[in-house]
């Protein structure tokens, strides 16, 4: 009886990690496709975009309850507790992460609204990019138990902190010494800064992975410790 109690709990995990998979999947799809509005002034597919966010929505609640669920009737103690706990984390931070993707595609919405056009003042896929990979990574860390993974992100977070801060010093120049492309640079500015945010969201589950392995929540990254000595002071 035991053993089966077990195993149907391990297909219940497998089944909330699918979840969490495909809830983070739509996630980054939106991030990728928001960015390529932007850039391309898309206007049909920031409205896509918007739509999808409703699905993440979607499974934000169904994957909660289904936490809750595994609570209730499972009792789990030490890592399993952890592992939903993680959970419960995980999906918070990837509808946040949805958000900033619709965040960013409106950016190119409102551009277009203001007969504007994208101009490649920085290299904003490269930002994209960098974050994507974090947040792939950060997954595979939660599916394979890995602390490799988890390292990598912490590693990558900081390429996108000084990626970020180069384009924020730029485009503050553009913005103060060129009024042609000041709208344009103020608003790839505010993209930028979703993308730095979206990465901060990813640390956190990083983060939460190694506390599923290690047992011990910790700040990893320089910029949650930098944040938080800002906080107290």
């Amino acid at each position: 009886m035991a053993i089966s109690i077990r195993t149907n709990f391990s297909h219940c995990i497998s089944s909330l990690q699918e979840q969490i998979l495909e809830m983070a999947t739509c996630a980054d799809t939106m991030v990728a496709d928001s960015v390529r509005a932007l850039i391309e002034g898309d206007v049909e597919l920031v409205r896509q975009i918007v739509q999808r966010d409703d699905i993440v929505d979607r499974l934000d609640i169904e994957i909660e309850a289904q936490c809750l669920n595994l609570i209730a009737l499972q009792q789990p103690v030490a890592r399993d507790l952890r592992v939903i706990g993680t959970a419960l984390k995980i999906i918070t931070d990837i509808e946040r992460i949805a958000d900033y993707a619709v965040d960013i595609a409106k950016i190119g919405r409102r551009i277009q609204r203001n007969n504007e056009i994208y101009r490649p003042l920085v290299d904003l896929p490269q930002l994209t990019m960098l974050t994507r990979d974090m947040l792939r990574n950060a997954l595979q860390a939660f599916i394979q138990h890995d602390l490799v993974l988890v390292e990598k992100v912490i590693q990558d977070d900081d390429a996108v902190d000084n990626l970020y801060h180069e384009m924020r010093e730029y485009l503050t120049h553009v913005i103060t010494t060129d009024s042609s492309k000041g709208l344009v640079a103020l608003n790839v500015m505010f993209a930028a800064k979703y993308l730095e945010r979206i990465s901060d969201h990813v640390v956190n589950i990083a983060e939460r992975v190694y506390f599923i392995e290690k047992g011990e929540l910790h700040q990893l990254a320089a910029s949650h410790l930098t944040n938080s000595d800002e906080a107290m002071n």
